[in-house]
């Protein structure tokens, strides 16, 4: 008989709804386990949108294998969904397959669950224990509660720099800045977004692809800011690619509300999270106006002099107005350092 903790459970739930980064937008990561007699009989995550549910998977996976799930333990990293979708609710299920105890990482955001999903199991007598290892569980689905708080996508800033704090040469010369294990964690860092974000001069300057270009598929959105769409062309390769139909050129006005306004229209197509890549004058916009959540620097050991500042258009007056981030990790890649920080709130 194996004898796990409550936490080390959700925790193993939390790893196994890592596996659908990626693929499950808009919908939540989540990862399930079933326990009998102190053994582990079933397991399941949601692996894309559309498709069954964790609970489903995790119940499934254990009759696939002759368990009978009838009075088991059900162990997931957020509350069972108690609402018709694409999906049946998993509330259902749990009740007709007679599952004893749930155990639950923390509560759907979503208001069409919020608390009802739990309330259906407690009155048709299962035992509901909530909030195993919350903060955990809220940090894994950042985006999906960001999405449903607030109605807008997700943002993260991705910034290559040179030592010396430079994103680009004077000329405006970009290219690898950093080095190839910093570009390819770049590239995983696209496949777990809806969407990149880039202004004009990026296009202009770099004419880069914006694709994902790692091993698994994923074809992401391209979102290009700009005052005047009918200046680009096919020359530029986000409009001569195989993927031209996911560039959308978005004219907005540079005020917050303007920027705002846009991020809003951008979560009405679905696009629950956005990778902002460039360039100085996006990166200082979405700065000043708070409108992103984390950001990632990608440093490299290079001293570049004069050359293009990423915030160089944001200014203060007043050091009391500088915008403070929360330090969360550090790690070095090849021979560049990653610093992630996320908002100060």
């Amino acid at each position: 008989m194996t004898l796990l903790s409550e936490e080390s459970i959700i925790e193993s739930c939390i790893k196994m709804a890592e596996k659908g980064a990626g693929k499950v937008s808009p919908n939540p990561l989540v990862g399930c386990i079933l326990i009998k007699n102190g053994e582990i009989i079933g397991k399941g995550f949601h692996k894309k949108a559309g498709s069954p549910h964790a609970e489903v998977n995790a119940i499934n996976d254990a009759k696939s294998k002759g368990f009978n799930v009838k009075g088991a333990d059900l162990y997931v990293n957020l509350e069972p969904c108690s609402h018709y979708g694409k999906t049946p609710p998993c509330t259902d299920l749990i009740i007709k397959s007679g599952i004893k105890n749930v155990f639950i990482g923390m509560q759907d955001p979503n208001p069409l669950v919020n608390g009802k999903g739990i309330d259906i199991m407690k009155r048709a007598k299962i035992n509901v224990i909530s909030n195993i290892k919350e903060k955990e569980c809220i940090e894994i689905n950042k985006i999906f509660v960001k999405n449903m708080k607030e109605k807008l996508p997700y943002v993260t800033l991705k910034i290559a720099q040179s030592l010396d704090g430079k994103i680009a040469l004077k000329n405006y010369s970009s290219k690898w800045i950093t080095g190839i294990h910093a570009r390819q964690f770049v590239q995983g860092l696209r496949f777990r977004n809806d969407a990149i974000l880039v202004g004009s001069n990026t296009i202009k300057k770099d004419n880069p692809e914006l694709t994902y270009r790692g091993k698994k598929k994923k074809v992401l959105k391209r979102i290009i800011l700009t005052r005047n769409p009918a200046t680009f062309t096919e020359k530029y390769n986000v409009l001569s690619d195989e993927y031209s139909s996911e560039t959308y050129f978005i004219s907005t006005d540079i005020s917050k509300s303007g920027y705002r306004k846009m991020l809003s229209e951008l979560y009405s197509m679905e696009i629950t999270s956005v990778l902002v890549e460039g360039g100085a004058f996006v990166f200082s916009k979405f700065i000043e106006y708070d409108l992103f959540d984390d950001i990632y620097f990608m440093i490299a050991p290079k001293i570049i002099g004069k050359g293009i500042s990423y915030f160089e258009n944001f200014e203060i007056t007043n050091l009391n107005k500088s915008k403070n981030l929360r330090f969360e990790y550090s790690r070095k890649i090849g021979d560049d350092i990653l610093l992630y920080y996320k908002k100060n709130k």
